[in-house]
Formats: C-alpha cells, structure tokens, sequence
C-alpha cells in the first residue's frame, strides 16, 4: 500500500512540475544580445553581450540560449559555436529567481559585410527531463564590418591625376566670397576687387583673385561581376577596399562623391536599378559630414546577385542613356573585368566629361589588354594571390 501511494504521489509530482514549468518557465524570461560597436574594421574584433533576464520566483535550473550569425564572424573562444553555413552558438544557463547573468564574448570579424541576429531560441527541461520547452525571441543585433582601407601612398598616382584635371578644368568664373590670393593691380582690373588693407600695408593697390566657383563630383561605378571561368572573390573584395580608399581621400580634399554599383543591397534587397531610376541602386553625390560614414556602410552592405545581375555595361549603357548629370562629373570605373563592351560603354559615357579612370585590379601574370579612348586613364592594379586567403 505504501508503495502505490509512494508512486502515485511521485506521478503527481511530476504531473505538477511539468504543467508549472510548461506554464511559467518563459514567463519575465528575456534574453538580448548587443554588439559592442555600431561597426569596426575587418581584421578588427568586436565584443557581443549577451544577457540573461529571469524576472520571476521560478528557478529554471537549465536554460539552452542558441542564435546563429555570418560564419564570417569567429568567437575567439571556439567552445560551444560550429561554423557551417553560419556561425551556430549555444550556450548553457542555471537562471535562479530574480537573476540577471551578463557574458561578454569576443569575436574576430574575418571579411567586411553586414552581419545580424535576428531571433534567440530558448530551450529549456522540466526537474525530471522527461520533455522539453521551446520559445524564439527577438534579437535584433546588427554589425557592420567595414571594408579595410588600403595605405593611402599606393593611391597616390591616380589621384594626384584626378585632382591635377579638376584644378586644370575649373570654370573661370569666379566666388567673390572666397579670396584665392592677393596680386598687385593691373590696368583691366576692376576697382571692387581692391584689396584696401593690402593696398595700405603694402603703399601699393593690391587686388584679390577670387577662388573658382565650378561644382566637380566624382562618380564610382564598382563592379561586382567577374569575366573569369570561377568568381574571383578576393578580386572583388579588392575592389571594395579601393572604392572605401580612394572616396574616402577626395572627400578630405572636399570633393562631392558618389558611389554606384551593379550588386545588391543587402538589407534592403534592392537591386540595381530599381523602381525605374535612371542610375543604379547606391549612394548619391555628397562630401558633408558624415558622407564618407554612408559610403562606408553601403560598401559594407553591398553584394554580387546570384542570379540576373546586371552585367556592368548594362549600367554604363542606362546611365549613359537616362542620366542627367553635369558635365563637371568624373566617371571611375573600379573593374577587373577586360572586355571590349565594357570600354566601349564606359567611352560613351565618359565623352562629355572632363576626364575618367578605370582602376583595373587583376593578378600577377595577368595580361592587361585592355584598350580604352585618349581621355580615360587605366591605373593597373596587381593583386597578390596571398589576398584570397584575408578574404
């Protein structure tokens, strides 16, 4: 008799456990996860913290906390993650009542890119493990990895080119608000452009030479395609590095910059020329604060499309088409890509414009065949093979 009350007092402990834990067990549960940086480098490391709220006086004695991010994103700890398609993590938690556990892990972020946690899956067990509990919250943790720079030196010749035909081609008309340099008066000078107080230092009249006024923009058109049998990668991603470089610099001279591509968006999904619009799907033309940081983010967002993308004279040809932009506009081509369709494209395009480059990186034993019209100068751009192992 003992014994049949012994069991059934047993079977109605476990059938009252499992129902309170079934009913209370994610109840004032919370579980979020932060990165530490809006965004970092790649080759930086980042810290994601993660917390564990168990608002409630109900222990849950064993809580499985699992997410998945970009395999590209490394905890520097290996224990408890596996990286096949994604980074997969799973830790374990005792969350007794009213407890709050914080974990801080460190990641190595591997290769630029936009990279979120989108929900955490809780799993828990009632006292005797005899089933299971599952329940999924929102995580809404996002990183960008921005593209690496490239040192600034190696830029230098094409870009002492570009700035030496913006100054060579800028209008002669000029800003009266901003004074250039003093010179001393000629007999054709106009007497509003005395300089009054230079003319009394000096005993001699001295006039001002006013700063042009002409409005340059320079236009990246990076090219995430590839003419090669297999898809270069680290090509591409060079690619990448030189347009975050090279915009980065000419905005610091004060240049207005903006950046197109024939890839994707990776968080809005949205392709090249969408919605009708004349150019590609990128960053308009700017140089005020807090341009280059835009620029910087959709170059981390950007991705090839796996299936119907645009192939890069298909967007020379729209723009060249559709476009209405001012004839003070400098057309860089960032390519590594050889055909004779894209040249003759890119020419079309640049036939109004004051001069253009094509930044053309490719690997070392590769002949450069490329021909292009008298004004696009082509900058070859030599990229170790040991680059595709950083990418």
């Amino acid at each position: 008799m003992k014994i049949l009350t012994m069991a059934a007092c047993a079977f109605l402990l476990w059938i009252l456990q499992a129902a309170l834990f079934h009913r209370f067990w994610n109840k004032k549960l919370k579980a979020r996860l932060r990165f530490s940086s809006y965004g970092v480098t790649e080759g930086q490391c980042v810290t994601l913290k993660e917390t564990i709220t168990n608002a409630k006086a109900f222990p849950i004695p064993v809580l499985h906390v699992k997410f998945q991010m970009g395999k590209h994103l490394v905890f520097t700890a290996s224990g408890n993650s596996n990286i096949t398609d994604n980074n997969y993590r799973s830790d374990i938690f005792s969350c007794m009542p009213w407890q709050e556990i914080r974990r801080s892990l460190e990641i190595f972020c591997q290769k630029r890119g936009y990279y979120t946690i989108s929900q955490v899956q809780l799993v828990s067990y009632d006292l005797f493990f005899t089933g299971h509990m599952v329940a999924c919250l929102p995580a809404e943790a996002a990183l960008y990895v921005y593209p690496r720079q490239i040192p600034a030196k190696k830029l230098d010749l094409p870009l002492r080119s570009l700035l030496g035909q913006i100054n060579a081609r800028r209008s002669l008309i000029r800003d009266p608000f901003e004074i250039q340099t003093v010179r001393p008066y000629e007999p054709y000078d106009s007497y509003r452009a005395v300089n009054w107080k230079a003319t009394a230092r000096t005993g001699q009249l001295k006039v001002n030479v006013y700063a042009p006024t002409a409005s340059w923009q320079v236009l990246f058109l990076l090219d995430m395609d590839s003419d090669k049998i297999w898809k270069d990668e680290s090509l591409t991603e060079e690619s990448i590095r030189l347009c975050a470089t090279y915009s980065h610099l000419l905005i610091k001279e004060g240049i207005p910059v903006a950046v197109y591509s024939n890839g994707t968006d990776s968080l809005s999904d949205v392709h090249p020329m969408a919605e009708a619009s004349p150019l590609p799907y990128g960053v308009q033309a700017g140089a005020g604060f807090g341009h280059g940081q835009t620029i910087m983010e959709y170059l981390a967002r950007i991705r090839p499309q796996k299936q119907g993308q645009l192939s890069m004279e298909q967007v020379l040809e729209e723009m060249a088409r559709a476009a209405r932009l001012p004839d003070s506009t400098v057309y860089i081509l960032i390519s590594p890509q050889q055909r004779d369709s894209i040249a003759r494209s890119f020419a079309h395009l640049c036939r109004q414009s004051p001069g253009c480059q094509w930044i053309l990186p490719f690997r070392p034993n590769e002949e450069i065949r490329l021909k292009t019209s008298f004004h696009i100068s082509v900058f070859p751009w030599e990229v170790p093979y040991d680059h595709s192992q950083a990418s």
